[in-house]
């Protein structure tokens, strides 16, 4: 592969960023070529990489700063930390490495995620609660009226609980991604760095 190919193969791999994005990746890694001669065409292809891993890392270092730049919302976040776990993966690190990084990340997200199924399950098992509760009253109403309403009190408490906690829980889990974002962004960050001059 020659530097025409190599970059030619890296501008089909990032087709998805914005033009601009594009562009400045292109001319970083063209200037880069420049920088190191003709004579070392060969090397600078081995030292950067396949074009895959360039790109991929170049889209996750996109996502980091689309992220800063932009409020957050959950599908970016997850955009951002796919991409990021994608680079990371793709990084020419030693197969241990690799190996101790992808059972991190794992473990990590297995606890992360279980953390959360268990936050909206509470939420939403409190504010079922209220609601069956809110029925259990409305059906012995005519059976014995001063324990439906105590039924049905609860049952409005439980729910308002509910639906009064709701926000909150949305908005920790909003910040549970970030924090996973930034997490991954520092991992990412230590594991690859950009190669710059060398010749």
């Amino acid at each position: 592969m020659d530097r025409a190919s190599y970059l030619k193969k890296l501008r089909s791999k990032l087709s998805r960023l914005p033009a601009h994005e594009l562009n400045a990746a292109l001319v970083y890694y063209e200037e880069y070529f420049d920088e190191a001669g003709a004579e070392n065409e060969q090397q600078v292809i081995s030292q950067l990489g396949s074009p895959s891993v360039v790109a991929t890392q170049i889209m996750a270092d996109f996502a980091l700063k689309d992220l800063d730049a932009t409020p957050t919302s959950t599908k970016k976040n997850m955009t951002a930390i796919w991409l990021i776990i994608l680079a990371i993966l793709s990084a020419p690190l030693s197969l241990p490495l690799l190996a101790v990084a992808l059972a991190l990340i794992i473990s990590v997200g297995a606890v992360i995620f279980s953390f959360v199924v268990a936050i909206v399950a509470t939420v939403l098992s409190i504010f079922l609660g209220g609601v069956v509760a809110l029925i259990g009253g409305a059906l012995v109403l005519t059976e014995h009226w001063p324990t439906a309403l105590l039924f049905m009190g609860v049952g409005l408490i439980v729910t308002g609980l509910g639906v009064l906690i709701f926000p909150a829980v949305a908005r920790l889990i909003k910040k549970i991604g970030i924090v996973c974002v930034e997490v991954l962004a520092s991992l990412f960050h230590k594991i690859t760095k950009k190669r710059k001059g060398g010749f």
